[in-house]
């Protein structure tokens, strides 16, 4: 989980400006577990065998491939690119390169941002419980797969969640340093003559507007709810439509709620949902739930044409191993 500013708080312009800025002191500590635990899980062989007792989910073809080294490579990169970024490479002075709002930011703001610095405080607090509820969501899936559909299943939806949320929390703790963009209220006080001490406040956060982290690993996280649940049909019915529902839902309500607490511009948001759309939907599907097997082989058979000799001349036909 990336660390993000909970609340700006705007205090009169003769004084200074200062951030509440809340980071779980054991993230880098649980991101090297998660890794380590990724290492012990890929070197297990019993996680790779097919579990015969169980059928498959609805939506699997033949032709998908299952995770593999390339999953275990990328998700462990992701992983500790995330855990060693904070406390070694994140400069110690936030770099400013980008101040203001562009195209529709302003009028967004005006019309979402709470009034109030407490409103905005649980604006900011609120998007967190829904940030956490939507990236739970397909870390839940895998107990339930392994559950309806055995082993094999269960460690492919694993594999393609870890390899997407470590990118793209990566991603998104790199992004932010090079584009250095002011937060909405660091613009506004450097706007009024502020100096960066001033408006900087002691927060390496105040130039990481850009992309929208939350909203980056919340839409990888929903991405990755619809992609699997879209295409496998882990559920069935009608369930696995409303699972893509609410998790959209949801993602939408964090992208809001992080304008609403003022610490992003609609700008932001938009970049952050791109990006994540992107990893969400494209590692699972570019990596293993793309092509299709013919249909013979779909069915359990092989079919291969023939050719059959007959009495005046000869034909084609077609021979069937079932």
């Amino acid at each position: 989980m990336p660390s993000d500013v909970h609340n700006f708080r705007a205090i009169p312009a003769a004084e200074a400006w200062s951030f509440d800025c809340t980071i779980p002191g054991t993230m880098s500590a649980r991101l090297v577990a998660g890794m380590l635990f990724c290492a012990v899980v890929a070197a297990c062989p019993d996680a790779l065998a097919d579990d015969a007792t169980k059928p498959g989910p609805p939506g699997w073809d033949p032709a998908w491939t299952h995770a593999g080294p390339p999953d275990y490579a990328l998700a462990t990169f992701g992983t500790l690119d995330a855990a060693l970024y904070e406390p070694f490479l994140q400069p110690r002075t936030p770099p400013l390169r980008w101040t203001g709002p562009i195209l529709f930011d302003t009028a967004v703001r005006d019309a979402l941002r709470a009034p109030t610095s407490s409103e905005r405080g649980m604006a900011g607090t609120a998007s967190w419980g829904l940030f956490g509820a939507v990236v739970a969501y397909p870390v839940l899936d895998v107990p339930i797969a392994w559950k309806m559909y055995g082993r094999r299943v269960a460690w492919d939806l694993f594999w393609q969640d870890a390899t997407a949320i470590a990118l793209a929390t990566a991603l998104d703790l790199n992004l932010r340093d090079v584009v250095g963009r002011a937060r909405p209220p660091v613009a506004d006080c450097l706007a009024g003559g502020g100096s960066t001490t001033e408006c900087f406040g002691n927060s390496g956060e105040a130039t990481r507007s850009f992309p929208g982290g939350h909203v980056m690993i919340v839409t990888t996280a929903a991405a990755l709810t619809c992609t699997q649940h879209l295409k496998l049909r882990l559920y069935g019915g009608p369930w696995d439509a409303i699972a893509c529902a609410s998790a959209v839902t949801a993602d939408l309500g964090v992208g809001v709620l992080r304008i609403v607490s003022d610490d992003h511009y609609a700008s932001d948001i938009i970049a952050g949902s791109v990006l994540g759309a992107a990893l969400g939907w494209g590692i699972p599907t570019l990596m293993h739930l793309h092509g299709h097997a013919p249909v013979a082989r779909v069915l359990g058979a092989e079919m291969l044409p023939t050719a059959i000799p007959v009495q005046r001349g000869g034909g084609l036909g077609v021979t069937g191993w079932f």
